[in-house]
């Protein structure tokens, strides 16, 4: 793959790489319980679900920033960056803009939780302790050993900060709850087209998990000491390549509704163009994932990932014209973008359904 993002040590791939798969899977995990559960996400509620997202995702870069790309000198001289278990003991030498930091990252999920969730501020409070403890101890512990010291500060204070800081949001999250629509999303059956956006998250999921379980899996050996880092390319850009014919080739082929694991997440399904809504015929499968999927990991291979977004305008030229929102791959391939539900049916979990009540039977006379 040409490089990695990191540009330094195996420790620095191996950070960066486990970071971003967790990212990754928690994310398409969140996306297919809430799919599951409410359907299409759409208007308000979804733009808040979209928040909750993005929340989650900003507090964990928030817990590995900013990472080393190299081991030159981390250690030294005293052993890595020291820990102060004591409460209030950085109030008095913290810079103003860490105290700030620290204390709002955690306002958005204070927020959520109260305008979103609808919790308590005892339960907001204690959520956000917890949050900004569980980012201190990942940094008191060198990303979980990725590192051999740590390289940021772990401090009592932070938890502090991070509860107030929940508890500021959870202030601003009952005033939001007053001003603003109503944040719980409402099920809606997923039958309509799925827009773009949700198409190409659906990708992006899929080709996140593929590299960076690649990178990890590639970077794990060499930090252990296992494996040559001059081998350390070759392996990753092998296990890439295996990946990306299971979640591309593989696992479409064995599931009714045609989807990689990261469009499924979303409920997306691979259907005939033409005829009733059907799952798309294996060999059509194949044909759609040799052209999105080659040239993307090839470019990705030979260390030119920014033209992936060549690939991505190409297939999309057609999808932002058309009333289908076919793209261009889909058309050569005979095959159409649908919603899980639109292929094998069913409703999401949390829609409401109504029986008739059944009448009493007349008295007999």
């Amino acid at each position: 793959m040409g490089g990695d993002l990191t540009g330094g040590s195996a420790a620095a791939q191996l950070a960066f790489g486990g970071a971003a798969l967790a990212v990754a899977l928690c994310s398409a995990g969140f996306l297919r319980r809430q799919h599951r559960r409410y359907g299409r996400l759409a208007g308000w509620p979804g733009q808040v679900t979209a928040a909750v997202l993005a929340t989650g995702i900003g507090l964990a870069a928030f817990a590995v920033w900013p990472l080393p790309t190299g081991l030159d000198g981390l250690c030294a001289p005293h052993g890595g960056a020291p820990a102060h278990p004591d409460p209030l003991s950085l109030a008095a030498s913290a810079p103003p803009e860490r105290t700030a930091l620290a204390a709002g990252a955690f306002v958005p999920l204070g927020l959520l939780l109260r305008y979103r969730y609808r919790r308590g501020a005892p339960t907001a409070v204690l959520l956000c302790a917890a949050a900004a403890a569980a980012i201190e101890g990942l940094q008191y512990t060198a990303l979980l050993g990725a590192y051999p010291c740590a390289y940021r500060t772990a401090a009592a204070d932070d938890v502090l900060l991070g509860a107030a800081g929940g508890l500021a949001g959870w202030l601003l999250g009952l005033a939001a709850t007053r001003l603003l629509p109503r944040a719980w999303p409402g099920a809606l059956a997923d039958v309509l087209p799925p827009a773009l956006g949700r198409r190409l998250l659906g990708h992006l999921l899929d080709l996140a998990v593929c590299w960076c379980g690649a990178t990890t899996a590639a970077a794990l050996p060499v930090a252990l000491g296992r494996v040559a880092p001059a081998a350390a390319d070759p392996l990753r850009d092998a296990l890439f390549a295996a990946l990306a014919a299971v979640f591309a080739l593989a696992v479409p082929l064995l599931r009714r509704d045609r989807a990689t694991p990261g469009r499924a997440a979303l409920h997306l399904a691979l259907a005939e163009a033409a005829g009733p809504p059907l799952a798309a015929r294996r060999p059509r499968v194949l044909a759609r994932a040799a052209l999105l999927w080659v040239p993307v990991a090839g470019l990705l291979v030979a260390g030119q990932p920014w033209w992936i977004l060549a690939v991505a305008a190409l297939h999309g030229s057609t999808a932002v014209v058309r009333r289908d929102a076919a793209g261009l791959f889909d058309l050569v391939t005979g095959t159409r973008t649908v919603t899980r539900a639109t292929v094998l049916g069913g409703l999401p979990d949390r829609l409401m359904r109504y029986t008739r009540r059944a009448q009493p039977a007349a008295a007999a006379t």
